[in-house]
């Protein structure tokens, strides 16, 4: 039991952080657009929308996690499987942002060719693809970072950015070159 409530505690706090840190990229997303926007009338996403994108996503990585391929390439360097997982996270969400439209168009009640329609064409928008873009560069810094503590160590990684406190003649990682 005690194992199964550590498993659980742990999923919820990576689950957490990681809707924290594409929360916190959504929002800087949208400030930047708001800023390249502004006085054009163009309508904008809202803060709400880029916590509750933030908390989407985390929904969805912790979804193509649970997948049996995800992990392809254990005991491989580091390149293989930031390349690999950060595709599959990239497809995921660009699936992700054809069936969303496409399903609220057929809640409003158009036909399955009109919705398939409407979906592609929202797709296919400039703006859609910078977010996209912001979003790939996004899932591949995370799962750099997600490889990188599994590789050397969550705790090792925290001390390598953060420290612990250690006195000034050991030596750190970095400065072993």
């Amino acid at each position: 039991m005690p194992e199964e409530s550590s498993r659980a505690k742990g999923g919820v706090v990576k689950f957490l952080v990681t809707a924290v840190y594409f929360s916190t990229g959504f929002c800087l997303i949208l400030v930047a657009e708001r800023l390249v926007t502004r006085g054009s009338g163009i309508e904008v996403a809202s803060f709400f929308q880029a916590v509750v994108g933030g908390l989407i996503v985390a929904l969805v990585l912790r979804a193509v996690d649970a997948l049996p391929f995800v992990d392809a390439f254990p005991g491989k360097p580091l390149i293989y499987s930031i390349v690999w997982k950060s595709s599959i996270y990239i497809a995921a969400s660009l699936v992700y942002r054809y069936v969303k439209p496409f399903i609220t168009y057929l809640f409003q009640g158009v036909s399955l060719s009109a919705a398939a329609s409407g979906a592609l064409q929202e797709f296919l928008r400039p703006r859609g693809w910078a977010i996209e873009i912001w979003l790939a560069m996004l899932l591949v810094a995370y799962v750099t970072m997600q490889e990188l503590g599994r590789a050397i160590g969550r705790d090792q990684l925290k001390d390598m950015f953060f420290g612990r406190g250690k006195p000034a003649t050991e030596k750190y990682y970095r400065d072993a070159a």
